[in-house]
């Protein structure tokens, strides 16, 4: 990460894997009690819209995580391996279960610590609202409303970088200028490729 990259997700210093792997922590421990998915698409959809909810708000992010474009919706580009050390580490455990889709299993985190205390109380704020945004949706429900609600998402490709700025974006009534607007500053912040 470099310095100009820290200013696209609104942080000081580098926030490394460790905020997004407590997070990770943090959510995971919260969705036990979610009555229905709890599972990696919903996860990715609460990390994504504590983060991108918290720069709106306050210019910054809660985590520090770069966002890609994947079909499911926005994903931080280091969930894998930040979960892959958690995994490792005995932080947490994944088990799968039939998510209701033929062939597709729920891949399900659970917590096996408490997150280390990295977040302020602004930052716990940002990600109780999404848990709570999310609960009672269904991993698919909240892919889909992630497509509905990301201006980022909508106007970049496939496994490119999302721009925290298209937080400010109003998807309710988003025009083709709207998402001009948004590749243009994909483009500028280097993102993506002209």
């Amino acid at each position: 990460m470099t310095l100009s990259d820290l200013s696209k997700h609104g942080m000081e210093e580098p926030p490394g894997d460790e905020r997004l792997a407590e997070a990770i922590v943090y959510v995971a421990e919260r969705l036990s009690h979610d009555p229905v998915a709890q599972g990696a698409r919903k996860l990715n959809k609460i990390l994504w819209w504590a983060d991108f909810e918290s720069f709106r708000q306050r210019g910054r992010s809660v985590t520090g995580a770069a966002y890609q474009k994947i079909p499911e919706g926005p994903a931080p580009v280091r969930l894998l391996p930040a979960r892959k050390r958690l995994l490792q580490s005995g932080a947490v455990e994944m088990q799968k279960r039939d998510s209701g889709i033929q062939g597709s299993p729920e891949h399900v985190l659970r917590a096996l610590r408490s997150p280390k205390p990295v977040f302020d109380d602004d930052d716990l704020r940002y990600l109780d609202s999404a848990l709570r945004k999310f609960r009672g949706m269904t991993g698919n429900e909240c892919s889909d409303f992630s497509h509905r609600a990301s201006a980022g998402w909508q106007t970049v490709g496939e496994k490119e970088i999302i721009p925290y700025e298209t937080s400010f974006v109003d998807t309710r009534h988003l025009t083709e200028a709207d998402r001009a607007w948004g590749r243009s500053v994909a483009v500028a912040a280097g993102y993506i490729p002209a």
